[in-house]
C-alpha cells in the first residue's frame, strides 16, 4: 500500500501529528497491505500460533492475522548477494540540481568518491585505469564540467573545486599531496590529470 502525503498544514506539530497518524495505520492496519510481493520472500515453514480453537464452540471467532517468528537473521536483498569483482567502488552525492556523474573503472583496486555540493549543471566524468584513488568535491559550482583520468597506478587525486564568493574558481588540494595537472579546456570543461 502506499501512501501520498501533502503538507499542508503552516504549523510543524501538524506534520508530526501526520507521521504518527500513518505510523499508527499502518501498524494496525491488515498485514496484507503491508507486503510488496515483488521482493519479499513469505516463510517457506508453516505459521504455529499458541491459541487454540475448540471445534464445540458455537460462536464463529474473527480471523486473525498470524505472523511467521522472526529469528533475529536479516536475509540479504537479491541486489547484494552477487559479490562485487575487483574490489572497485564507486560513491556519489550530489546536492544540488541537474549534476551528471559518470565513473568508469578499469581493472582492480579503484576508488573514487565525488561529492557536487550546491553545484547546478555540473558534469564529472571520471576514468581509472587500475588501482588508483580519486576524492573530487565540487561546491556551489555552476555548469561545471570536469574530467578527471587517471592511468593505472597513478597517485591519487584529492581535490575541492570551489566556486568564490567573488567569482573565482579556486582548487584546493590537502597539504603534502601531490600537485594534480590542470588543464582549462574550451567550454568550461576542466581536465584533470595525472
Amino acid at each position: 500500500m502506499r501512501f501520498a502525503l501533502r503538507y499542508v498544514c503552516k504549523d510543524p506539530r501538524c506534520g508530526t501529528a501526520a507521521f504518527i497518524a500513518l505510523v499508527v495505520a499502518a501498524m494496525f492496519g491488515h498485514p496484507a497491505f503491508a507486503v510488496d510481493g515483488a521482493f519479499i520472500q513469505q516463510a517457506a515453514q508453516p505459521v504455529h500460533s499458541d491459541r487454540q480453537v475448540s471445534s464445540s464452540s458455537p460462536a464463529i471467532q474473527p480471523p486473525m492475522a498470524t505472523l511467521a517468528p522472526h529469528s533475529g537473521v536479516t536475509q540479504p536483498t537479491p541486489e547484494t548477494t552477487i559479490p562485487a569483482t575487483g574490489g572497485n567502488f564507486a560513491g556519489t552525492i550530489e546536492i544540488g540540481q541537474y549534476n551528471r556523474v559518470f565513473q568508469a573503472q578499469a581493472g582492480a583496486g579503484n576508488a573514487s568518491n565525488v561529492g557536487i555540493i550546491k553545484g547546478t549543471h555540473d558534469n564529472v566524468n571520471v576514468l581509472q585505469g587500475g588501482h588508483d584513488l580519486s576524492n573530487l568535491l565540487l561546491v556551489n559550482t555552476q555548469g561545471l564540467t570536469v574530467d578527471m583520468i587517471q592511468p593505472s597506478g597513478s597517485a591519487p587525486i584529492n581535490a575541492l573545486i570551489a566556486r568564490l564568493p567573488n567569482g573565482a574558481l579556486d582548487v584546493i588540494q590537502p597539504k603534502g599531496s601531490p600537485p594534480i595537472h590542470l588543464m582549462g579546456l574550451p567550454n568550461g570543461v576542466l581536465l584533470i590529470r595525472r
